[in-house]
């Protein structure tokens, strides 16, 4: 796990997004140029998986700025601004088919497990203390159900994200981390003691 930090890291975030949301579910309307650049690039950060020489996957993490965040294209969310409180927005979360419900060694609860992992070191790093995550309803793919156990909760905020083309509903759900912090002292399942656990492979300390 690492961050995209190069010309040759932010092509593989163009081609494992061309491969997910272009070949696999035709979501992509037709660009030139960079699918990644856009008014949120300058305030955006990528986590990148690689697994052996081939990247896997990668997750998008945008800081609130001037420019808001991209969920606000499609609805408002001035109500979780408040006072001490830092957001950040996870997006553009995906990983290859082939490498999706797998485990390796090194990533025991796969690469979606890592990127979670590598988002919570970055947020904590970077002194934020919210999360929202636009997910998608409808597919099969959506990660609702394992970040809703992480404490991630429903915001009640349903969308299109009409970026994309024919993508159906999204989502946005919101996660304290605070509180997923404190959960470690009130559960004993084994994924809270992997995310707090040192990982030489988490590489993200920017």
């Amino acid at each position: 796990m690492y961050l995209a930090e190069n010309d040759a890291d932010l092509a593989a975030v163009d081609m494992l997004w061309n491969a997910v949301y272009g070949t696999e579910f035709g979501w992509l309307p037709p660009k030139g140029g960079p699918r990644h650049k856009d008014r949120y690039d300058d305030h955006s950060t990528y986590l990148m998986v690689r697994v052996g020489h081939q990247v896997v996957g990668t997750m998008r993490l945008v800081v609130d700025s001037a420019e808001g965040l991209p969920v606000e294209q499609f609805v408002g969310v001035d109500e979780y601004r408040l006072p001490g409180r830092r957001l950040i927005e996870c997006q553009r979360l995906m990983i290859l088919r082939d490498h999706r419900n797998q485990r390796f060694p090194g990533l025991p609860y796969g690469v979606l497990g890592g990127l979670v992992k590598a988002c919570v070191h970055w947020c904590v790093r970077n002194g934020m203390t919210h999360i929202l995550a636009d997910l998608f309803t409808e597919t099969p793919t959506t990660p609702i159900a394992p970040l809703k156990a992480l404490g991630f909760i429903e915001t009640g905020k349903e969308f299109i994200d009409t970026e994309l083309e024919q993508a159906g509903t999204s989502i946005a759900l919101l996660l304290d981390v605070g509180e997923l912090f404190s959960r470690p002292f009130r559960t004993s399942h084994p994924f809270y003691r992997y995310l707090m656990e040192y990982d030489e492979i988490v590489d993200v300390y920017h």
